[in-house]
């Protein structure tokens, strides 16, 4: 008979130490991520945080995340999580629902993400050369990370609504510009600490600053609605080509409305999107940028492969450049913009491991516990990725460390979720991973070398929904 176990830590210590030391120190210094690392070497790779009633079970264990995100997914959710909080400024979307909402909401997007849209580079040409052209090549410096998040702005609006914003064209943003950058991150940061703070959000309660940005927001988007509207009225009737539109060109926003009537829906669906498209590719390739910055051997490794290439630069050449993947697969196990994700136990379920004197035993997972998967501990686990889990080195994907697992494939996969996994695994990721290759070719093309002139070695984390680098990615370019 199997005896499943219920994780247990001292209420004091669970309480104060996640209280005082996580929320307050971890989160100032931006080192949430390291402290969260040492708090599973000492309680274990799974334990139990209660906070203020709410239990909470950490896990950085691979069975235990593939079990939620994938086998258990119908029983853990996060619309008891993010719907309600999110309804002021995201509403009801691909990411704040569970179910057949979040089944429509999915499907409403997936055109963005079809083979067609990846494979063509096109979109991204205009921008890229933009930010190109900002790029001195006289050894100054600059903060490639604020470069990069505009450019995937631009990008990101044009294929979702339409037209782009263009922050690359001017020294400073107009207004509508202003309220997708700055409104908009001061509004994610206000859910975001709604979001983790869980019961304690009620020191938000009389705060509506998160409201008023949410309504600034709203005003920007609904111009692109009314115009997808206008669009949809005058179209009607047109005859469509074979990908159901009336023009070739795909325009997420016009293919919503298509389907959805009312204003305020398509703006939910629309902004559930824009979360992640916005910067998030930005904000990962930058993190990418920020390790080669301080590894000058990875960067002319880089340059010995990319530089006999001739000619344009096409999704079967990205394919074809083993160590560019390496470096992107080394990037993102070491930094990434979602290093975990927070579930709902909709319904009682047992997890594969983590009880027990030896954390070895099955656990019992009573309904309405919350669960933190957490890849970047996992990520860095030396049990798994060896003693240099920490370090930077491309090499361990090309060598294959790990050996192969039961199907023949590279172990490594098996320990290496940097966009999720499941049902809900993030339906951008071959789209992030082709375009982050693709700037990547043409800076290393471009520049000699790239230096880092950030005074701070260590990566110091700026917490929103997604992780980003507080102090920016600061580069020198040389030809």
């Amino acid at each position: 008979m199997v005896a499943y176990h219920l994780l247990s830590i001292p209420t004091r210590t669970r309480f104060w130490d996640w209280i005082s030391s996580w929320i307050n120190k971890a989160v100032k210094d931006g080192n949430t991520a390291v402290v969260e690392r040492a708090r599973f070497l000492k309680y274990g790779k799974t334990f139990e945080v209660n906070s203020w009633g709410t239990r909470c079970i950490h896990t950085m264990e691979s069975g235990n995340i593939k079990a939620v995100l994938g086998q258990l997914f119908e029983r853990f959710g996060v619309q008891p999580m993010r719907l309600h909080l999110g309804k002021p400024f995201i509403g009801a979307g691909v990411f704040s629902t569970d179910g057949l909402y979040w089944k429509h909401s999915r499907e409403l997007i997936r055109p963005l993400f079809a083979r067609a849209q990846i494979t063509d580079l096109g979109g991204l040409d205009l921008h890229l050369d933009r930010m190109m052209e900002q790029i001195p090549t006289d050894g100054s410096t600059i903060d490639l990370q604020l470069l990069l998040k505009r450019m995937f702005l631009d990008h990101s609006t044009e294929l979702l609504f339409g037209e782009s914003t263009d922050t690359l064209l001017s020294a400073t943003p107009d207004i509508v510009s202003n309220e997708l950058l700055v409104t908009y991150d001061a509004a994610l940061q206000g859910l975001g600490k709604r979001i983790l703070l869980r019961r304690l959000r009620i020191l938000f309660l009389w705060d509506r600053s998160y409201e008023r940005l949410s309504r600034r927001v709203h005003a920007v988007i609904d111009k692109y609605i009314d115009g997808a509207i206008a669009r949809r009225e005058a179209t009607t009737g047109l005859e469509k080509n074979p990908t159901g539109r009336t023009s070739g060109r795909l325009i997420l926003i016009d293919e919503i409305a298509s389907v959805i009537k009312e204003k305020a829906e398509i703006r939910d669906q629309i902004l559930n999107i824009f979360l992640p498209s916005r910067d998030a590719t930005g904000v990962g390739l930058s993190g990418i940028c920020f390790l080669l910055a301080r590894h000058p051997r990875v960067w002319a490794k880089l340059r010995d492969e990319i530089l006999p290439l001739q000619g344009p630069i096409t999704y079967d050449t990205l394919k074809s450049l083993t160590y560019l993947r390496c470096v992107i697969d080394e990037s993102f196990r070491l930094i990434m913009p979602a290093n975990k994700n927070i579930r709902l136990c909709l319904k009682s379920s047992i997890l594969p491991t983590g009880g027990g004197s030896a954390g070895k035993a099955p656990i019992y997972i009573p309904q309405g516990t919350q669960i933190s998967l957490n890849f970047g501990a996992m990520q860095r686990d030396r049990d798994i990725w060896g003693v240099d889990a920490d370090e930077f080195r491309p090499e361990r994907w090309e060598k294959g460390d790990l050996g192969a697992n039961t199907e023949g494939k590279d172990a490594h996969r098996d320990y290496y979720m940097p966009f999720s996994m499941g049902p809900r695994v993030c339906p951008g990721q071959q789209l992030a991973l082709t375009e982050s290759a693709y700037v990547l070719v043409h800076l290393v093309r471009r520049f000699r070398v790239m230096e880092n002139r950030d005074e701070v070695s260590e990566f110091v984390e700026q917490s929103r929904l997604t992780v980003e680098s507080r102090n920016g990615a600061k580069v020198a370019f040389g030809v």
